[in-house]
């Protein structure tokens, strides 16, 4: 069953900030209330925004606890040079700047939007020079990632677009809060337990390689283009022994048989070491990764 939240608590919070243009960068300010979407597989933020003529939709959305963000911009108005491969965007005030290959698509109501794929509020950092490189990925830290979203203050789309746009969405700290709160429900619904997640000591993670799990030449080369913007996303449910126990594909965009095989391969010929609970004792937890993980080197698959 679907859930759904406006978090009226919000506004007082989140009051669109007083922006104003140094440039002729057409600025988008906010117009309403964040609201979040408890979907049953998604956890949704969304806000509108206007320059004064024309209107957009910033929405982030989560399938997990963690960092990882799908962003789209819903808007008729953007444009971008026919030319352009590469689009270029950074977080306000002063984050790096960045590039990606968007996905285009329209709304079912016809509105045309840019998928941005899987972005990360704070930059990802490698380690540091001389130390050894994680045995996996780090445990995810809700307090360091609402301390990121507060030093994020919009977003500004540069290189690639026919005109700088800034969309001034005011500090992110209070919306990431309201997903993370969202994201620990999803948990719930997977009868798992969000508070053992909240001070796990390490997260499930696969034992061998996992593109010798699912049939060679299930994924083809070329099938990128179905990839794009973190489509087709494989969520594994693990046991505390490590077995899988569950497949499901959020966002598919490859084929059902194909999907139906690979998760059947996944759960027959998957292994995985358990999550750690708070004591160091395995507990249930999941796995979620892109497609990519299951295609093997070029050439060998």
């Amino acid at each position: 069953m679907k859930r759904m939240g406006t978090w009226a608590a919000l506004a007082a919070l989140l009051a669109a900030p007083a922006a104003y243009a140094q440039d002729d960068t057409e600025v988008f300010r906010q117009t309403g209330q964040w609201a979040v979407d408890y979907g049953d597989e998604y956890c949704r933020l969304a806000g509108t925004f206007s320059n004064g003529k024309d209107e957009l939709s910033f929405v982030a959305e989560r399938l997990q606890p963690g960092t990882a963000l799908r962003l789209l911009i819903v808007a008729d108005s953007l444009k971008t040079f026919r030319s352009a491969e590469e689009f270029g965007y950074h977080f306000l005030p002063s984050g790096p700047p960045r590039t990606l290959r968007p996905l285009r698509g329209e709304t079912a109501q016809g509105t045309q939007f840019y998928n941005f794929g899987t972005v990360y509020l704070a930059e990802l950092r490698p380690p540091a020079p001389g130390t050894p490189p994680p045995a996996g990925p780090p445990v995810y830290d809700r307090t360091a990632e609402r301390a990121a979203a507060r030093g994020v203050t919009g977003l500004s789309l540069d290189s690639g677009w026919t005109e700088t746009v800034r969309i001034e969405t005011g500090p992110l700290g209070a919306p990431i809060a309201a997903l993370q709160a969202c994201a620990d429900d999803l948990l719930t619904q997977w009868g798992l337990d969000a508070a053992k997640h909240q001070t796990m000591t390490k997260p499930a993670m696969p034992a061998g390689a996992t593109a010798e799990w699912v049939p060679s030449g299930s994924v083809r080369f070329s099938d990128f283009g179905d990839l794009r913007a973190s489509q087709n996303q494989f969520r594994v449910m693990v046991d505390a022994t490590g077995k899988p126990t569950k497949c499901d594909v959020l966002w598919p965009s490859l084929g059902r048989s194909t999907n139906e095989r690979m998760c059947a391969a996944i759960l027959e010929k998957g292994r995985f070491s358990p999550a750690l609970d708070k004591d160091g004792q395995p507990m249930a937890s999941y796995w979620m990764t892109e497609t990519f993980a299951f295609m093997g080197p070029p050439g060998g698959r």
